[in-house]
């Protein structure tokens, strides 16, 4: 049987959508990466959990359809995660400025790649295609900033791996690459159903499988704070997902 072929976009397509997308990818992993030597990984979490807000702010920029009932839900999921991973806190402004910066520029990917998918580019890009013409531009720019950044110097430590650190490393490197790919690949999906907002409020709930994660794994205690923001977030989840498939119904019954 044959398969699909892969769509080519033009020139156009290319540079004004799926290379911002690969941009925003970038900037977003760079700088969210930088942020956790900065700052405490409960404090990202603090500041990631308003990516919903600035991605309903992106998403009305760009004048996309949006329907204004879902901020209630996207208020409680983004109060329910800073309730959740409320804790010790290193501050730096810096820091503060980088997951901003991530939130910002993660939000606009989300927001692209909706509009890649559901606008006028729909039957020709799903979430495979996207995938795979987005993965080159994201390749060469992370070469880029690696060379800028670290020069050769990864490459000379690989290359002084021997045996077992060597067969570690790939293997690991490996996984990294199956689990990434499995991981945007599903978030495209999600985003093409839910929409650049649902998806963002799906993946809130990481904040508190993070938590339980804690707890399961390195035996961590869990205050009632916590569970006064996993309590939060949950309702806001349920909350967006009935709006959302009300508001699906009311446009099938539009177009009958």
């Amino acid at each position: 049987a044959k398969g699909t072929a892969i769509p080519v976009p033009t020139w156009k397509e290319f540079g004004m959508m799926l290379v911002p997308v690969s941009l925003a990818i970038t900037v977003s992993i760079g700088a969210s990466n930088t942020a956790l030597v900065l700052c405490s990984v409960a404090f990202t979490e603090i500041i990631g959990s308003t990516n919903c807000l600035v991605t309903i702010a992106v998403v009305l920029l760009l004048g996309m359809p949006f329907n204004l009932l879902l901020i209630i839900p996207a208020v409680l999921v983004a109060g329910g995660c800073i309730i959740s991973t409320s804790g010790e806190i290193n501050f730096s402004m810096v820091g503060v400025i980088l997951c901003f910066t991530a939130n910002i520029f993660r939000s606009g990917k989300v927001a692209l790649q909706q509009k890649l998918m559901t606008g006028t580019t729909k039957d020709k890009f799903d979430p495979c295609a996207l995938l795979f013409w987005t993965s080159m531009p994201c390749f060469l720019m992370m070469l880029g900033f690696s060379l800028a950044t670290e020069g050769l110097e990864p490459c000379r430590h690989i290359g002084r791996l021997q045996g077992h650190q060597l067969v570690t490393l790939v293997q690991s490197l490996s996984i990294c690459c199956v689990n990434a790919t499995m991981l945007n690949l599903a978030q495209l999906f999600v985003t093409k159903d839910l929409g650049a907002v649902g998806s963002q409020l799906v993946a809130q709930a990481k904040s508190v499988l993070t938590v339980l994660g804690g707890m399961v794994v390195f035996g961590e205690q869990v205050t009632v704070i916590e569970l006064v923001g996993f309590m939060v977030v949950l309702p806001g989840v349920y909350i967006f997902s009935r709006i959302e498939q009300q508001g699906k119904k009311d446009q099938a019954e539009m177009r009958k």
